[in-house]
């Protein structure tokens, strides 16, 4: 099954042609030493990350006291319409951009935290292995 445009096809062609090439050995842990010693945490960091986070994180939580039974009700209509349990009545779904685009502050201001957390311990921490 191809679903791509006739103007896709030509990219998609080049790039599948492209061989996947693993990165080098010790290559994370270089990446993980250098963010750990190039120094101490700045608070505009956590001031940056706080000004994307905090405001998003109020706006989704205005957006899901606000609209939760609405939430709801889309989610209990999706799984019915994915079980074929009924075939007369359709799943709403309504996205709002807004709150679309304040998970993806949400999540930018997560990756600055978690960098300045990276920086800002004395302690080497192992997160993932």
């Amino acid at each position: 099954m191809n679903d791509l445009d006739r103007d896709e096809v030509e990219l998609d062609q080049l790039l599948s042609a492209v061989r996947p090439a693993p990165l080098p050995l010790g290559f994370r842990d270089a990446v993980m030493r250098r963010v750990r010693d190039d120094g101490t945490a700045t608070r505009w960091e956590w001031v940056f990350a706080a000004v994307l986070a905090l405001p998003s994180l109020a706006y989704l939580g205005w957006g899901l006291v606000a609209h939760g039974s609405e939430l709801g009700t889309s989610i209990s209509a999706i799984l019915v319409a994915a079980q074929g349990l009924d075939q007369t009545s359709g799943a709403d779904v309504v996205i709002d951009g807004l709150a679309i685009i304040s998970l993806a502050l949400v999540g930018i201001g997560s990756a600055v935290a978690a960098h300045a957390m990276l920086r800002g311990s004395e302690q080497h921490r192992m997160i993932a292995r």
